[in-house]
């Protein structure tokens, strides 16, 4: 992680894979169909709040956007 990386909340992270709030959950569920054992973890916060850190949601991204054929 360098220094100027930023934790940024489930919402903001959802509106920058423009995808929505079930299939976001169905990425990180390991019993679900959609599951993507590569997505990034998410980060405890609080007892209710979790986070993700901006540059490995922007390198997951970068990842899908190569992958297209």
């Amino acid at each position: 992680m360098n220094q100027s990386d930023r934790i940024i909340r489930r919402l903001e992270t959802m509106k920058m894979l423009g995808v929505s709030k079930s299939t976001f959950a169905d990425w990180q569920n390991p019993k679900s169909k959609r599951y993507r054992p590569d997505f990034p973890k998410k980060i405890q916060l609080g007892v209710n709040s979790v986070g993700y850190l901006e540059s490995e949601i922007n390198s997951y991204i970068a990842k899908l956007a190569e992958a297209r054929a």
